[in-house]
C-alpha cells in the first residue's frame, strides 16, 4: 500500500511539475518567466530605491504614511517612515512601521510555489494565470499573501502583465487588522529599458474585525521614483 502511494504522489508531482512547465513557455511568448512575478516583492536581491505613500481609511479617520524603500541599507533596515500626515513620526509610529515593514531574514525574494499555477482563461486578447506565493519567501510587508490566491492578468495584444488581483483563502492578518475578507489590486508598470516590472499601485479593500465590529478598511499604496541603485 505505501509504494502504490508514493507512486501516485510521484505521478501527481511530476504532473503539476509539467503544468509549471507548459504555463511557464506559454508566458515567454510575452516576454514573461517566472520571475515577473515576483516583481515587487525582492528585498534581498532588490535593485531599486523608491518612494511609497500609504493611506489607509477605515471610515472615521485617513492616515497617509510616506516612506522610502533602499536596497543599499542592510536588510531589515531598507524601509523608513518619513512622514505621517505631513509631519515627524512618533516613535511609535516608526516602531509600528518598521514592525509591518522590515524583513530581518536574508534571502527573501518572493517565489511562487511549483505546484500552484493553473490557468485560469486564455481567451485572444488575455491569459489569465493563478498561483500562489511560497509562505516561508515573502518579505514582511507582504506575507499574508501566503494566505492568498493570485490571478495574473497577461495582455497578449500589448505582451505586457497588466496587473494581479489577490483574494483571501480564509481568515488572516494584515499589519494589526484581523481580516475576514481581502481582495488586493497591483497594478504594474514596465520599464522597458531594464525589462522590468515594478508595482505602480497597490489597492487593498479589506472587511475587518475590529472591538467586535465588522469594518471596511481601505488601504492604498503608491510607488514613486524607481531608481537603480544595485
Amino acid at each position: 500500500m505505501n509504494k502504490i502511494l508514493s507512486l501516485v504522489f510521484v505521478l501527481c508531482s511530476a504532473n503539476l511539475f509539467a503544468q509549471k512547465d507548459v504555463i511557464l513557455e506559454k508566458l515567454t511568448a510575452y516576454g514573461i518567466n517566472e520571475g515577473t512575478f515576483g516583481s515587487g516583492l525582492q528585498d534581498h536581491d532588490a535593485t531599486h530605491s523608491f518612494d511609497i505613500e500609504i493611506t489607509t481609511n477605515d471610515g472615521t479617520k485617513n492616515i497617509v504614511e510616506e516612506g522610502h524603500f533602499s536596497p543599499t541599507v542592510a536588510v531589515g533596515e531598507r524601509w523608513s517612515l518619513q512622514t505621517v500626515n505631513g509631519n515627524a513620526p512618533s516613535k511609535k509610529e516608526l516602531k509600528k512601521f518598521d514592525k509591518a515593514h522590515n524583513t530581518k531574514q536574508e534571502s527573501i525574494n518572493g517565489d511562487v510555489s511549483d505546484n500552484s499555477w493553473k490557468i485560469v482563461s486564455d481567451t485572444d486578447d488575455e491569459i489569465i494565470i493563478s498561483f500562489k506565493y511560497n509562505k516561508e519567501s515573502l518579505p514582511k510587508k507582504f506575507d499574508f499573501l501566503a494566505e492568498c490566491t493570485a490571478k495574473a492578468y497577461i495582455n497578449k495584444r500589448t505582451k505586457r502583465l497588466d496587473k494581479a488581483i489577490f483574494t483571501n483563502d480564509g481568515p488572516l492578518k494584515v499589519k494589526i487588522f484581523n481580516v475576514t475578507k481581502l481582495e488586493m489590486t497591483v497594478v504594474y508598470h514596465y520599464i522597458k529599458e531594464e525589462n522590468l516590472y515594478v508595482m505602480d499601485t497597490q489597492h487593498l479593500d479589506m472587511e475587518v474585525k475590529l472591538l467586535g465590529q465588522q469594518i471596511e478598511v481601505e488601504e492604498l499604496n503608491e510607488y514613486f521614483h524607481y531608481q537603480k541603485v544595485k
